[in-house]
């Protein structure tokens, strides 16, 4: 079985992640469940990856994620 290892400093809660692009809670929840963002659940926590607020940082620039 292949072991996944994230570093929890790279990982947000859909709060924090919502706080770091300007959005409302209600649009990052609508990005995950139309699957433009990529999470991790676990257990009942939703977390997004660094990788993915940057992503969407850099294709948006004030536009709507496609």
């Amino acid at each position: 079985m292949a072991k996944i290892v994230i570093d929890a400093d790279e990982l947000y809660s859909v709060d924090e992640a919502a706080s770091k692009l300007g959005r409302g809670v209600a649009t990052i929840w609508r990005y995950i469940r139309d699957k433009k963002i990529t999470v991790l659940r676990l257990g009942n926590r939703t977390l997004i990856p660094v990788t993915e607020i940057e992503r969407i940082k850099k294709a948006t620039d004030g536009e709507a994620v496609a």
